[in-house]
């Protein structure tokens, strides 16, 4: 497990910019905060894992800031032989992209939905980080909804995201 000052070392070395490293850290804290209700309920999370792949989480924003950021970070942290945290970047996008959407995108065609609790946290606290501010849920909604229409399936599984992490707190 890396340190979160080698996580941040990681992040300026890849010339991450300064603001989105500031908004991985409101993410980091948003996803220990939860990390740290769901452990008392018996369910098993690496909280020292959420604190340190949320901050990497946006590592492909060093490249773009478009949707294939997460795939560019899966990319930077593979070659820096982080697996496990190349899986967070890659899934962590809205509730994840399906195979389907990835190809309509424009990005490789596979599912990159989270899937252990550790990525669902993460992908969860990133959806309700508005820069360095948490918002509600409802907002994020209203901001998805905005960009991608009233009819669009990532609002639903935002929202389903949204509901099993808060019946898990």
């Amino acid at each position: 497990m890396i340190t979160e000052d080698e996580a941040l070392l990681i992040l300026r070395e890849e010339g991450v910019p300064e603001n989105v490293i500031e908004h991985s850290k409101t993410v980091a804290r948003e996803a220990v905060r939860i990390a740290n209700h769901i452990l008392p309920n018996g369910i098993n999370v690496d909280v020292d894992f959420v604190r340190i792949a949320a901050l990497l989480h946006d590592i492909g924003r060093s490249r773009s800031h478009g949707i294939d950021h997460g795939v560019i970070g899966a990319e930077i942290l593979r070659a820096r032989g982080l697996p496990k945290f190349a899986d967070v970047a890659e899934r962590h996008i809205g509730a994840g992209i399906t195979a389907e959407e990835a190809k309509q995108l424009g990005l490789p065609e596979r599912d990159m939905v989270p899937v252990t609790i550790e990525e669902k946290i993460i992908a969860h606290a990133d959806n309700i980080v508005m820069g360095n501010k948490v918002v509600s849920i409802d907002e994020t909604l209203k901001k998805f909804e905005r960009k991608l229409g009233k009819n669009s399936p990532v609002l639903k599984r935002i929202k389903q995201l949204a509901d099993e992490i808060e019946s898990l707190m």
